[in-house]
């Protein structure tokens, strides 16, 4: 009986041990995993932070191996999206654009294998790789993804608009038919991402002087406002804002003037009128009316910004650039009598904003001398002019060699 029961508990202890063995053969593939993890996120995390503190050389080696770590987890996973990313930034701050694209292109990848056919949540990226090739890659690459942004958003926009063809009984977690004008507050912020996009791929299509693709990204960003914002939003002044300088550039004054007509007015509808923002709007039309030959409607629009900081002076040097502005058009129209004061202020204000010295000073010194020799008070045009030579001097001195 004692032989029996030794027996039966040794074959228990058997027993356990098998399935002990077989437990640990079954974590090992977790355990190396989770190994696997640790370690990526270690580099990745040093990797990061010699980024941050500018010690290019080490954090490129650790998110390099961040990178092939990463991809272990497969092709669809957020972490090499992250590695990837990070090291492309990185190499482009080193200036080895070359190297940083395909990594760059990765993460977009990566992203679009996570998402599926999500494709809301790929508009910031996709900008991000636009931005990539239009400054630093491949130009001829932007357009095709530019192009997939504007499709996906005015799809939905076009969505948005059309009138639903049966009734619809919304369940819990499905979006409104509504989208995006009758969308919950939650949906909202992924909206406006897609317009900070159109409007950044915008201007620099802008930039580059691929006017049709600007104008098409900067009305989708508008559209997109409209519909999430309503039609009384601020940021929709910059919209118009963007499109009154696409129109500038194409020569077309008069669309110019209209939209520069509609930023200024509402900016000054939400903004009071020494905010910076109403002054560069009112600046901006006038500049378009100088253009067009009515200065005396720039006139008025530069008298009238001379009254903003009545109560309040200017902080940024506005009121000192309204004033300047106002004595180069009477310059414009040969009325120096007029000029001579306004500009004399000017100076005066830009001094008190930037000091004596400062190179912030020249073009008024060198334009109001401009107009007191046309005063004929040439005595004192030479020390204006001797003033503004000896600090453009001393500023080119202070410039650090190679500038």
């Amino acid at each position: 009986m004692r032989r029996f029961s030794h027996s039966c508990l040794s074959g228990k202890y058997q027993i356990v041990l098998l399935l002990t063995a077989f437990a640990c053969h079954q974590a090992l593939p977790a355990l190396a995993t989770a190994q696997l993890a640790t370690g990526w996120e270690t580099l990745q995390r040093r990797g990061e932070s010699a980024f941050q503190l500018c010690e290019y050389g080490n954090a490129e080696r650790l998110l390099k191996q961040a990178v092939i770590k990463a991809r272990t987890f497969g092709p669809a996973d957020m972490r090499l999206a992250r590695s990837a990313g990070q090291l492309g930034r990185l190499l482009c701050v080193r200036g080895r654009f070359a190297e940083a694209q395909p990594y760059l292109e990765e993460q977009l990848h990566v992203k679009e294998a996570a998402a599926g056919n999500d494709t809301a949540q790929l508009i910031p990226a996709m900008g991000s790789l636009v931005r990539f090739y239009l400054t630093n890659g491949t130009a001829s690459k932007a357009d095709p993804v530019a192009e997939d942004v504007l499709s996906f958003v005015t799809g939905k926009l076009n969505e948005a608009h059309s009138p639903a063809p049966t009734k619809m009984t919304l369940k819990k977690g499905m979006p409104l038919q509504g989208w995006a004008g009758e969308a919950a507050p939650a949906m909202r912020d992924p909206l406006i991402e897609w317009a900070i996009t159109c409007d950044d791929m915008g201007n620099l299509y802008l930039a580059h002087k691929n006017f049709d693709l600007a104008e098409k990204l900067f009305k989708a960003a508008l559209d997109v406002k409209t519909t999430v914002l309503g039609k009384e939003h601020l940021s929709l002044a910059n919209s118009y804002d963007s499109l009154g300088s696409l129109s500038l550039a194409r020569n077309d004054n008069e669309e110019a003037e209209s939209y520069f007509k509609d930023a200024l007015a509402m900016t000054e509808k939400i903004q009071p009128p020494q905010n910076p923002q109403v002054y560069s709007r009112l600046d901006k039309l006038a500049r378009c009316l100088i253009k067009e030959g009515k200065l005396k409607e720039a006139e008025q629009l530069y008298l009238r910004a001379n009254d903003f900081w009545k109560s309040e002076p200017s902080h940024c040097g506005n009121e000192a650039r309204a004033k300047f502005a106002l004595g180069n058009l009477y310059v414009q129209e040969k009325n120096f009598s007029a000029a001579g004061p306004v500009l004399e202020q000017a100076l005066w204000l830009c001094e008190q904003s930037h000091g004596p010295d400062s190179i912030e000073l020249v073009p008024y010194l060198e334009k109001y001398a401009y107009t007191l020799y046309y005063l004929g008070r040439t005595a004192e045009v030479d020390g204006l002019r001797s003033r503004a030579s000896t600090i453009s001097s001393a500023q080119s001195q202070k410039a650090p060699v190679g500038m």
